[in-house]
């Protein structure tokens, strides 16, 4: 038996409007759409670079009777240290699988890895966040 609970937090809580100005600001930006410059841009458009707020994230969770998550597919530091601070017991944590993340999803990835995001493989330093970039318009 499993269980999928999804929290409906569209473009880092933003909205679909604002994340579709910042992919625009992203696309056209000096240099193209750079991992480096990920996180920039969505402040530059938003003022913040995330809005959701995942404390209130595991009460879904509780009200279903959740003591326990056996594999926990999330990349999410905030995601993981809500539902384990409020006492639901993580087994395994699973990043997304790279044969699953698209050529287009990658300048995100990368970004996200390097701000500190779960994964169990290599983080990407500095230049190597240069370097990884999108497709352009």
């Amino acid at each position: 038996m499993g269980l999928v609970s999804y929290s409906r937090k569209e473009g880092r809580a933003l909205g679909e409007v604002t994340k579709f100005l910042v992919y625009n600001a992203r696309k056209r930006q000096v240099g193209g759409d750079t991992a480096d410059q990920y996180f920039a841009r969505t402040e530059c458009v938003a003022g913040v670079q995330d809005m959701r707020f995942q404390e209130l994230m595991p009460d879904v969770l509780h009200w279903l009777g959740v003591k326990k998550i056996h594999r926990l597919v999330s990349m999410s530091n905030m995601k993981y240290d809500a539902i384990t601070g409020q006492g639901i017991e993580v087994g395994e944590r699973v990043d997304i699988p790279e044969s699953l993340i698209p050529a287009d999803a990658r300048v995100e990835m990368d970004a996200k890895k390097a701000a500190g995001y779960f994964t169990p493989g290599t983080v990407p330093d500095a230049d190597a966040l240069k370097q990884t970039k999108g497709r352009g318009l």
